[in-house]
């Protein structure tokens, strides 16, 4: 537990961290995240889903970062017109703190903006926080109206709106926010200090903004090589977070780059994309990527580092074509 003290008093410390609630990621974000920017569900033309599991500044001693998410997403089409829908849960754990976001997601597909498509996305669902009751405190903890004993939890609506603009095969621009709402939780628990007052949850949801910028350019004669350099800018206005990196893709299979968060971490990412053979479909596509950061901050004289997983299975279903004979009275 005093590791998990030092650990928090750090975070305290990081001015460029201290305030964001939303998740960091590295390797996600090269490939789209719905979490951040509804406005990609069905942005693949195909039924997907994906998963990200992330562990960050492993080996502190306890209470690191730990992320989960899982989305599913599909295009459609309604009335000559291109959406997408989608769902996206996701859980993040930062020591006693643990944080539950569930979502449904909406898409509408403009064409022909510019040489471009661009989307408009809306997210709507459900975020809460839990806080846990094992508290270490150099002060008697009965007398802070602010430290539940027995743990606090609450919840409350929670709503996104993002856009997004993407020329095939060359460029993608998204901007987006999250928790729009900025919920407040402000309860009064059961429990009393010492003096009889009431003890109290108070947490407030911080907007977050994301910008995310990621350009495709051949660099070699026949086309097998791409480069794909990013800029990826996360903030919710107290401070925020900027990086940059690029990913060399070799014959649309294989892929790696290097990408640095400011302050924070320079990350190598390897990837590779299989494409598979389905049943009554035509066949999908399965992508896997692992990021690994450098820490960069005071953080990284006791942490190993961070570790990301990215996994996403695209297919497309392909109606089965029936084969029909037609007889008339001339031809027997």
């Amino acid at each position: 537990m005093k590791k998990l003290l030092v650990f928090m008093g750090f975070v305290g410390s990081l001015g460029l961290l201290q305030a964001q609630q939303d998740p960091q990621f590295t390797v996600g974000q090269y490939q789209g995240l719905a979490y951040q920017n509804p406005a990609l569900v069905g942005s693949h033309d195909a039924i997907c889903a994906t998963m990200i599991g992330r562990l960050q500044w492993v080996g502190f001693g306890g209470g690191e970062p730990s992320t989960f998410v899982f989305s599913a997403e599909s295009p459609f089409r309604l009335f000559n017109k291109d959406h997408g829908v989608g769902l996206t849960i996701m859980s993040d754990q930062l020591g006693q703190e643990t944080t539950m976001v569930a979502k449904l997601q909406y898409a509408y597909k403009l064409y022909s903006v510019g040489p471009g498509t661009l989307s408009f996305g809306l997210g709507l669902g459900y975020i809460s926080k839990t806080l846990g009751n094992e508290w270490v405190s150099s002060d008697p903890r009965e007398q802070d109206v602010f430290i539940p004993e027995n743990g606090a939890s609450e919840g409350g609506l929670d709503l996104d709106f993002g856009l997004y603009y993407k020329i095939d095969d060359k460029l993608s621009v998204g901007l987006s926010s999250t928790h729009l709402t900025g919920s407040k939780f402000n309860t009064i628990l059961g429990e009393k200090t010492l003096s009889g007052t009431s003890k109290q949850f108070n947490y407030q949801i911080d907007r977050t903004y994301y910008l995310n910028v990621l350009y495709e350019q051949p660099i070699s004669s026949n086309g097998m090589w791409v480069l794909k350099p990013g800029l990826f800018v996360k903030s919710d206005i107290a401070s925020t977070t900027f990086a940059l990196g690029a990913l060399a893709e070799y014959n649309q299979q294989f892929w790696g780059g290097i990408d640095y968060r400011v302050q924070d971490a320079i990350s190598l990412m390897l990837g590779a994309n299989f494409q598979m053979n389905g049943i009554n479909a035509a066949g999908g596509l399965l992508k896997v990527g692992y990021s690994y950061d450098f820490t960069t901050s005071q953080i990284g004289k006791y942490s190993s580092g961070s570790h990301e997983l990215f996994v996403r299975y695209c297919f497309s279903i392909t109606p089965e074509i029936k084969e029909e004979e037609h007889h008339t009275v001339r031809f027997l």
